[in-house]
């Protein structure tokens, strides 16, 4: 069976669907990654075969926010800009190879056309976070109107597929879950590429240990935030890893003796030697450290996941959150303080790490979508 899978370029969109990717190549099926030339080269060092369509990050991106100056240059990048670069590529992609199901991650609107053209299944991999609320749904649906329109007219825009795979954590997740159809939950499993190694000092990392990180996308991992929470975390752990993104190490100035900083480290290194995880509430450090039983504070920098799962891991007991507005360096130290003292927060976040256990494996999904 050939299975395509389709992601906007970006790590964080790619990585929650890979497992399933993986699961389908060790199963014997023909499977293919479609994806900007960048996302696309990752997901082949990956050891998945990978198709270039449509822009890079950076250029999608910049093409937004020329177009839009206003807060609207977001959804626009992942709607009409990406989507319209993109299907030219999927077109001709599937003139040679066709295939027989579609596989999107929840942003990746070009597959769900594609496969509304070619008249072939279509599945949606929700992030490892809650559904998007649907007034923002309904916004990016509205958003696709012309596109669809162009290729398919009479026919109304869609943003996901006939079944929706929910790999969010049950406490987690919005109860607007309701309004999708089709929904099977499913087993989030971390991925962070392929293996390396990690630095030296990282065997050796004192405890009580914190790792902090705002993720890969400039807009939202600046040196000045990255310095104010380090700044505030320093003081109250033996060591501090944090991780720069798209940021050079030296743009954060004098560290602390106790901080480690690099650009990138796989989580699947560092998790299970830190006590607190700090960031921007991205889906894949959030699922990492609710699977190792870590309180996690959460500082959602503006995007709607971020704030989305902010909220959910507060009121699940997992964490602890702060608004924009409050992240300055005396709550940070706080919201901190409060994590590494009460075993609450650590008994929670590892109670729905084990729950997560009983969902269906990757393998098992594949079976179940080939039926």
């Amino acid at each position: 069976m050939r299975l395509l899978f389709t992601s906007f370029p970006a790590y964080g969109h790619f990585h929650p669907l890979a497992p399933l990717a993986l699961a389908a190549r060790d199963a014997g099926h023909d499977v293919l990654v479609a994806s900007g030339p960048d996302l696309a080269h990752w997901a082949e060092s990956c050891g998945l075969k990978a198709s270039s369509v449509g822009l890079e990050h950076t250029d999608a991106r910049r093409v937004a926010q020329s177009r839009h100056s206003d807060d609207s240059w977001t959804p626009h990048m992942f709607t009409d800009i990406w989507v319209s670069s993109a299907l030219p590529g999927l077109l001709a992609l599937s003139a040679s190879w066709r295939p027989d199901l579609v596989v999107h991650e929840e942003l990746e609107y070009g597959g769900v056309l594609l496969a509304a053209i070619l008249g072939i299944p279509c599945v949606t991999h929700s992030w490892h976070a809650p559904v998007r609320p649907a007034a923002g749904r309904r916004r990016m649906q509205q958003m696709l109107i012309p596109v669809w329109a162009a290729h398919l007219p009479g026919q109304p825009a869609r943003t996901a597929g006939e079944i929706y795979l929910d790999a969010c954590p049950a406490p987690l997740q919005s109860d607007e879950i309701a309004e999708i159809e089709g929904v099977i939950p499913v087993r989030p499993v971390p991925f962070d590429g392929p293996p390396v190694d990690g630095p030296a000092w990282l065997a050796d990392l004192p405890r009580p240990a914190a790792y902090v990180t705002l993720g890969t996308v400039p807009v939202f991992s600046t040196p000045e935030r990255l310095q104010l929470i380090v700044g505030a975390i320093a003081p109250l752990v033996a060591a501090v890893v944090v991780t720069t993104g798209p940021n050079p190490i030296d743009a954060l100035g004098d560290l602390a003796p106790n901080v480690r900083a690099t650009n990138y480290l796989p989580q699947s290194l560092l998790l299970d030697r830190v006590d607190l995880v700090v960031s921007q509430g991205g889906a894949g450090g959030t699922l990492g450290a609710l699977l190792h039983g870590l309180p996690h504070l959460v500082l959602p920098q503006g995007g709607q996941s971020q704030i989305s799962l902010a909220r959910s891991i507060q009121h699940a007991g997992a964490g602890l959150s702060l608004d924009v507005a409050a992240q300055d360096k005396g709550s940070i130290g706080a919201a901190a303080t409060a994590l590494l003292q009460d075993p609450a927060y650590e008994a929670t976040a590892t109670r729905i790490g084990i729950e997560l256990q009983g969902r269906p494996s990757p393998a098992e999904v594949v079976a179940m979508l080939v039926r």
